[in-house]
């Protein structure tokens, strides 16, 4: 039997360690652990290089913060802050089907120690108004001692496969607020009572930290600790050399709703994060139509003016040119020239109207925008701590819809105005240039 000792990587004491099984345990803190080798990939072609030392894995989970019963009105809340959504989603949105989920996070507090060589860029800027600079390069290589990062993989191949929202993006300070539960039988109990479908971990330890994703994560902040350190505004041609020392594992599983709901006959699917109802992924959001074709709506007054300047213009020239050839031998020939002059007359007011229309129009899409802000704002505020609609909220409800619908009525004939303006422009223009020529 091989014996050798190496330092706990806990208390930094001797490990005695059984290379025949992979074992370890620290004479002085007791903590056990397991030695890997590490994947050929991340040894140096000359070199051999330590083994990586796998302390004990804790496994743990979340508790869900809230039910199935709140599920609806998260969703009302989250919906209602999103722009182009329907106001009567938070009367007429059903959830449909609801599921409880663990999805299995790998998390990986991994200790290393690299050696590097790079050019370093350095900014000299200058006082100009222009804010040119001038970039130095330096050459330079070094080490670093023991730096610990913290990564997260799924450990789940179907969670990955189907693309289930994992955790969303985990970070250290989500998962720590709050604590999680390493209590098996607790865990057991709540997967039993809730009928909770338990992602497997079926992607090996070795395998999720070793990965090329991993490693290439790893590598992307070993090289911003190094920019860091040495204060660079740039980097290239890095060449680093990353030594695993060790790593404590945490399998943890993370809550997860997710379900479909239904609004005007069509089905959404949705995913919320069991820890925080504010946390939450759609692939396809309820778009307010009637919101959108309003704003249109609003544009296309103005864009009826623009086009009528230009119409009357560009016909006017076009006929003027045409009129000089034959108003010499046609009878109608001043006539025509009359005409013509209303039309290139016209062009000058439209293009008027199409800036003054421009400006008040931009003031009434935001003034509607804003109020249908504002309602939403109300929507939110009368949702919050309601576990369901009430009769104040739908009798609120009813009252802002009238106000909108008045609203939108407005806008649908806008652009009916604007073509009348434009003709009665047109025919005033064209008597006022006969009564000037006859």
């Amino acid at each position: 039997m091989k014996i050798t000792q190496i330092q706990c990587p806990s208390c930094l004491g001797q490990l005695t360690v059984d290379w025949e099984t992979g074992k370890a345990v620290c004479q002085y803190c007791l903590t056990k652990s397991v030695l890997h080798s590490p994947p050929k990939q991340t040894q140096e072609a000359s070199n051999e290089q330590a083994p990586v030392v796998f302390q004990e894995v804790k496994e743990g989970f979340y508790s869900f913060t809230f039910n199935e019963d709140e599920v609806a009105n998260a969703l009302k809340k989250w919906l209602i802050q999103q722009e182009s959504v329907p106001e009567d989603i938070v009367v007429h949105l059903e959830v449909s089907e609801v599921k409880r989920y663990f999805i299995p996070i790998y998390e990986f507090q991994v200790t290393y120690t690299m050696q590097w060589e790079g050019a370093f860029g350095y900014d000299t800027h200058s006082i100009a108004w222009d804010g040119s600079h001038t970039t130095t390069w330096e050459k330079k290589r070094g080490d670093h001692p023991d730096e610990t990062v913290i990564l997260y993989q799924c450990g789940s191949s179907e969670v990955i496969e189907q693309e289930i929202p994992q955790s969303f993006e985990v970070n250290d300070e989500m998962k720590r607020k709050p604590y999680f539960s390493t209590d098996q039988k607790e865990f057991q109990q709540l997967v039993s009572a809730h009928a909770i479908h338990v992602f497997p971990f079926d992607i090996e330890q070795e395998q999720a930290l070793f990965g090329s994703e991993k490693q290439a994560e790893l590598r992307a902040q070993a090289n911003a600790v190094i920019q860091k350190k040495e204060s660079a505004d740039h980097l290239k041609e890095l060449h680093l050399d990353l030594s695993l020392i060790s790593c404590a594992t945490e399998k943890l599983y993370f809550p997860l709703y997710m379900g479909t709901f239904k609004y005007q006959e069509r089905s959404f699917e949705f995913a919320i994060d069991g820890k925080d109802p504010d946390r939450m992924k759609l692939p396809i959001i309820p778009q307010c139509q009637e919101t959108l074709q309003t704003v249109a709506n609003f544009s296309k007054a103005r864009k009826v003016f623009g086009w009528s300047s230009v119409l009357f213009f560009t016909l006017g020239v076009l006929l003027l040119f045409f009129a000089l050839f034959i108003s010499e031998w046609l009878p109608l020939g001043r006539v025509f020239r009359v005409v013509i002059g209303g039309i290139v007359m016209s062009s000058l007011p439209t293009a008027v109207y199409w800036v003054v229309s421009g400006i008040v129009l931009h003031f009434l899409k935001e003034q509607y925008l804003k109020t249908v802000q504002k309602f939403r704002d109300e929507l939110k505020i009368e949702l919050l701590g309601k576990k369901t609609a009430g009769a104040a909220l739908l009798a609120n409800y009813e009252k802002r819809g009238k106000h909108l619908a008045r609203i939108r009525k407005f806008s649908e004939w806008l652009d009916t105005l604007a073509y009348v303006v434009v003709v009665a422009t047109l025919i005033w223009n064209i008597i006022w240039n006969i009564r000037r020529f006859f």
